[in-house]
């Protein structure tokens, strides 16, 4: 089984990580397994899941793209359209600007920075004096306003922070995507429950959650699949960077 050029990383990620994108492509809100979902039946999974994830690299690859292709395209060519195709699709519809000629990192970064934009954007001031005294930005005379501006300068400009904090907010997504053991309460009251507890960076990620929530099942499982993907790709090129 082929894998696509920008999913080869995978093969050098952390096996939790790896069961993340597992679980939110294989796995509903209510911790159902997905209808259209192919993973769960096969051998692989069954001879690697939880404990093995790099044996399952390639599947886990090969569903993404899955969801995130143009089944009229998949239909005709008969293989699933390119991760860079997908993201790129991906960003279009969560109104993230791209450029013809972006690369899948240049774009995954563009969607991350967005999405870290609008969480600043919605926390109150306090939270936003604690994030940047955890990323060690003097904050004592600043304004909300210059606070705002100087975090959203650090994750334009420093990786470091752009790492830490997507880390923080793709956690809220992945949690929003595989809660499990809700279904007597609702996904309504459990989401709810996700955003008080988690406060406005929570609520950041419902209210993006919701741009997407309204649109085609697909759309359910890949724009966090692809921010789980964007994410483990940061975050390997920060450790790699540390280590040397």
């Amino acid at each position: 089984m082929k894998t696509d050029k920008d999913l080869r990383f995978l093969s050098s990620c952390e096996n939790e990580d790896l069961r993340v994108l597992c679980d939110i492509l294989t796995h509903d809100r209510l911790g159902n397994i997905r209808i259209t979902e192919q993973l769960t039946s096969t051998d692989e999974y069954n001879r690697s899941y939880p404990e093995d994830m790099l044996f399952l690299v390639p599947q886990i690859s090969e569903e993404l793209l899955k969801y995130g292709s143009n089944t009229i395209t998949t239909f005709w060519n008969g293989e699933p359209d390119t991760y860079a195709t997908v993201l790129r699709r991906i960003c279009r519809q969560m109104d993230v600007k791209t450029k013809e000629h972006d690369d899948v990192k240049t774009m995954e970064r563009n969607l991350l920075t967005e999405l870290c934009q609008d969480a600043l954007n919605k926390m109150s001031e306090r939270e936003l004096r604690l994030l940047a005294n955890e990323n060690g930005i003097p904050d004592k005379r600043l304004t909300r306003q210059a606070l705002t501006a100087t975090l959203l300068m650090a994750i334009r400009t420093s990786r470091p922070i752009l790492t830490r904090i997507v880390a923080r907010i793709v956690q809220y997504f992945v949690e929003l995507v595989t809660v499990r053991g809700v279904a007597t309460a609702g996904i309504e009251t459990a989401t709810r429950a996700v955003g008080g507890a988690l406060g406005p960076i929570g609520w950041a990620a419902l209210g993006a959650w919701t741009v997407y929530d309204i649109s085609s099942p697909a759309y359910r499982v890949c724009v966090p699949a692809v921010l789980q993907v964007a994410y483990m790709r940061l975050n390997r090129f920060e450790k790699e960077r540390r280590v040397a």
